[in-house]
């Protein structure tokens, strides 16, 4: 039987003594080694793998049927002035006071509009020049 310690130990001190015929005899062990180390590591993968079997590849369960109520339709009562309903004020003043603080004050509320087109139009192009101007190298 071939001991591989022994061999590489041999080899090597021939190696190291000016014998340079066992080159490849080296180059061989250790490409052995390599690829014996290698299919221990896939040996010791497989191991784990059987002993540990990954959570994701249960079966899921069967998706449960569940009906969906009618849709509810509410009474607002502000609806065509703008003005919130108290329900839409108590949860703004709830929101103000959980995130900043019992002593916030809400000075006011005004509805949001939507920007007209031509303001967003505006926005893209300020920002397009602004990334053109910055991509230049000023002069000194």
């Amino acid at each position: 039987m071939i001991n591989l310690p022994i061999l590489f130990a041999q080899a090597t001190a021939q190696n190291a003594a000016g014998d340079s015929g066992n080159k490849w005899l080296v180059l061989a062990i250790i490409l052995s080694c390599v690829a014996i180390f290698i299919a221990l590591i896939a040996l010791f993968g497989r191991i784990l793998a059987a002993t540990h079997p990954d959570e994701k590849k249960k079966p899921a369960p069967a998706p449960v049927q569940v009906a969906t109520p009618a849709p509810v339709v509410a009474d607002v009562p502000n609806a065509g002035t703008g003005t919130p309903s108290e329900h839409v004020l108590a949860v703004i003043a709830a929101a103000v006071a959980t995130v900043c603080g019992p002593k916030a004050r809400i000075a006011g509320l005004q509805t949001a509009k939507p920007p007209s087109v031509e303001a967003l139009m505006q926005m893209w192009s300020l920002e397009g020049r602004r990334q053109i101007y910055t991509s230049h190298n000023p002069r000194r």
